[in-house]
């Protein structure tokens, strides 16, 4: 459900670089970009399922060692009760067919829900990440901050239309081929017309692991606020492995299950990576 899984996905995988190297530098003037696809689906509480597919672009700098700045554009489609609002921070219920119009109303009736199909471009988030010094070497410590424009088309429940604010701290050692983590998050949300939204704490630790210099698989335990007052938090199970193809490409699988209503019952995704040669 959440576009933010491929970030996520991308934050283990370079903890594990870090492993690897033990160094979070960089080189100057680094560029990346990644393409892939989010599959989910899950009743979120409801009579119906909403299956979410998100096909975001990403693209990032890092003009030295310790500054990373990214945006990232999805292209989405959802179908269900319209319950369901993606985000690329992390979607949210807000209720039974409470999605700004899109839902079942009066009309869903326990045996037939009714069910619409919306798609569109969803919401651009910018994020800057920087990178304090290592403690001792060892300890590694990351703060970015988050902003939401809101370019998805609220009417057809693709987006809320409002800006929304994160701010994270991202922790994170080596210990030999290990890569624990622990990411504590602030997630400020605009209101719907209709619908308070709450400002929510995320919280996900988890660790990767170097399977080869090429190859490395993690998981992680997340966990999210309910963000309106009839909805249930998120908690989630996610996994992945990644593999370097070359110098410049990389491919990762991943999925993930809910293990409450305010998340998706199951999903999948995979992506490609670039990085030019310097």
């Amino acid at each position: 459900m959440k576009i933010s899984r491929l970030a996520k996905a991308m934050v283990i995988a370079s903890g594990v670089s870090v492993s690897i190297s033990v160094s979070v530098a960089v080189n100057a003037a680094d560029w990346k970009y990644s393409l892939g696809t989010d599959v989910s689906s899950g009743d979120y509480g409801d009579t119906a399922a909403t299956d979410i597919v998100s096909v975001p672009f990403t693209a990032s700098y890092s003009p030295s060692a310790n500054w990373t700045f990214k945006a990232s554009l999805p292209w989405i489609s959802v179908e269900g009760p319209g319950g369901v609002i993606p985000g690329g921070d992390g979607g949210f219920v807000v209720g039974p067919g409470n999605g700004n119009g899109n839902g079942n109303g009066g009309n869903q009736t326990p045996d037939a829900p009714l069910r619409t199909k919306q798609s569109g471009l969803g919401d651009l988030w910018l994020t800057g990440t920087y990178s304090l010094e290592p403690i001792g070497n060892r300890y590694f410590v990351d703060l970015s901050g988050k902003y939401k424009v809101p370019l998805a088309d609220e009417d057809q429940g693709l987006g809320t239309g409002e800006t929304d604010y994160t701010l994270q701290a991202e922790v994170f050692t080596a210990i030999d081929n290990f890569t624990p983590f622990v990411t504590v998050a602030r997630k400020i949300k605009g209101d719907l017309p209709d619908v308070e939204l709450r400002n929510v704490w995320y919280t996900s630790i988890g660790s990767g692991y170097r399977l080869s210099d090429a190859a490395s698989i993690g998981a992680s335990l997340d966990y999210q606020q309910a963000a309106t007052d009839t909805s249930d938090p998120q908690t989630e199970i996610f996994g992945y492995y990644s593999h370097k193809l070359s110098n410049q490409w990389t491919g990762m699988l991943y999925g993930y299950i809910g293990l409450a209503d305010g998340s998706p019952d199951q999903g999948f995704g995979i992506q490609v990576s670039y990085r030019p040669a310097n």
